[in-house]
């Protein structure tokens, strides 16, 4: 009998303790609850794809992609193809790229723009550009024939121009394997249909600045004062004039001399 009271017991205490612990927590609901409450994590679909130049990404032949993703972008002056501040990352990666692929004979540099202007201006700034990123290397001892820069404007659209991040998105520079071991990657159009500049060495770029330089005129020579000078003034001697219409008088023949009366004939007659 004893026993059956000590287990009857020992099954009631976690119970009172249960039934206490939940009078408790009832009680103190009526004081407010500090927890905070759960978030929904956003779903995939609607998060921001990342752009497509992030993140970076080795390269290979055998991937069979032409595109070199590398981390960062390159940003312009607004309607220039100057080269900002803070594209020197990317450039520099981009720089190194090369150095480790020597088989990449040949890369295309792609300048894409929005479509704030008019076609033809939008790809001919893309061409500047992407020439600027191109001098930017041959600046660096790249040689200039491994490099081709086009332009395709807003012809390539990354997201929609009506918004300003679609606009930042289409603003861009793209970088791709053209050509691989002197072969075109793929059998490729190595230009694949762009507006082509001409990527030209550091002397030649040096030797066309010089020549579209405008020439200084030449120097003029300084004034000196002389102070008072005499300085003899030469003066023709008078023409007498006596003719018609002031015209200057000609000597006259000699006269011939008429024979005497009654003497002998001149001298040789017969």
């Amino acid at each position: 009998m004893d026993s059956k009271r000590k287990q009857a017991g020992r099954t009631a205490l976690p119970f009172a303790v249960a039934v206490a612990l939940a009078v408790a927590a009832q009680a103190g609901q009526g004081c407010g609850d500090n927890r905070l409450p759960p978030r929904d994590l956003p779903r995939a679909d609607d998060q921001r794809p990342l752009p497509r130049w992030y993140p970076e990404r080795a390269w290979s032949e055998q991937g069979g992609e032409s595109q070199v993703y590398i981390e960062g972008k390159i940003v312009f002056d607004t309607s220039k193809a100057v080269i900002r501040p803070g594209s020197e990352k990317t450039l520099e990666t981009l720089l190194q790229f090369l150095k480790e692929h020597p088989e990449v004979t040949r890369l295309r540099i792609e300048g894409h723009t929005d479509a704030q202007s008019s076609e033809e201006r939008n790809q001919e700034l893309s061409a500047r550009r992407a020439l600027a990123v191109a001098d930017w290397l041959v600046d660096r001892e790249v040689e200039n024939l491994r490099l081709i820069a086009v332009g395709f404007g807003e012809s390539r659209p990354l997201g929609p121009n009506e918004i300003a991040a679609g606009r930042s998105e289409n603003r861009r520079v793209e970088f791709h394997v053209a050509e691989v071991n002197g072969r075109p990657f793929q059998g490729q159009d190595p230009y694949a249909g762009g507006l082509a500049l001409e990527v030209l060495s550091l002397e030649e770029r040096k030797l066309r600045a010089a020549q579209a330089a405008p020439k200084a005129p030449p120097p003029r020579k300084a004034f000196v004062a002389t102070g008072d000078e005499i300085k003899p003034v030469p003066v023709k001697p008078p023409v007498e004039t006596g003719g018609p219409e002031g015209e200057p008088l000609k000597p006259s023949a000699p006269a011939k001399e008429a024979p005497a009366k009654g003497g002998a004939p001149p001298a040789g007659g017969g």
